[in-house]
């Protein structure tokens, strides 16, 4: 397991939604992502849709100070109502990103 990083630590998570759920699946995203613009964890949060054909296909970035801010917003009863929420309105696995701008 790596040492916990120091700085930004960020989360990019790409979200698949069933085409036949995707207005329920959109409505949760955005009001997750409007609600978290004032959580002291999260240091920016963009959702973006995919042009096209797939726009049931969204990436959410979140940026945090910290790894320890990232587990802290993890844990948070609200993160983990969302998340039940949306699975089932979901066409792939929750695929989520996990790094820091600690590059060498």
């Amino acid at each position: 397991m790596a040492a916990p990083t120091t700085g930004a630590f960020h989360s990019i998570v790409n979200v698949d939604l069933m085409p036949s759920d995707q207005v329920e699946g959109e409505k949760l995203l955005v009001n997750y992502r409007d609600q978290l613009k004032n959580d002291p964890n999260v240091q920016s949060i963009a959702l973006i849709q995919q042009a096209g054909d797939a726009s049931n296909h969204f990436i959410l970035t979140e940026t945090f100070a910290s790894e320890a801010a990232y587990r802290r917003f993890i844990e948070s009863e609200a993160v983990r109502r969302f998340r039940a929420a949306l699975y089932p309105h979901l066409g792939s696995p929750w695929d989520e990103r996990l790094g820091s701008e600690q590059l060498r």
